[in-house]
């Protein structure tokens, strides 16, 4: 799978990539604010970004994932402000909760896979919400 990494804490971004590239996945980014999440979507056209929601520059992730969902791409946010976020009216279609493990992480994108082929997800990490 492609993803998009829309993250601004480097440190955060490379334990991503880490987990992710161990995984078999194609990992784009960091990139981190919304309007460079949205640049490089455009040229890489990833199946899932994976985004954060505060962002550099006073930017957040719903910005980045509203426009990417109308897009066509499949949008997880991964943040430590999961009660910020309002029911699939950002244009995710769920989230994990920082901190996350690899298995919470590489378990959410099996999950988003799912979701993407609209098929139920299984064995939902703990630590994940999928929105209704």
């Amino acid at each position: 799978m492609r993803i998009l990494l829309v993250e601004d804490e480097v440190l955060i971004a490379m334990e991503q990539r880490c987990y992710l590239e161990a995984a078999g996945h194609e990992v784009f980014g960091p990139t981190g604010t919304a309007a460079q999440a949205v640049e490089l979507a455009r040229l890489v056209h990833p199946d899932l970004a994976l985004i954060d929601l505060h962002l550099s520059r006073g930017s957040l992730g719903t910005e980045a994932a509203r426009i990417l969902a109308r897009e066509g791409i499949t949008c997880l946010f991964v943040t430590s402000y999961a009660d910020e976020l309002r029911d699939n009216h950002d244009g995710g279609i769920g989230c994990l909760t920082k901190p996350f493990t690899e298995a919470s992480l590489t378990g959410a994108v099996r999950v988003a896979l799912a979701l993407r082929a609209g098929l139920p997800p299984e064995d939902v990490p703990g630590t994940m919400r999928i929105f209704g």
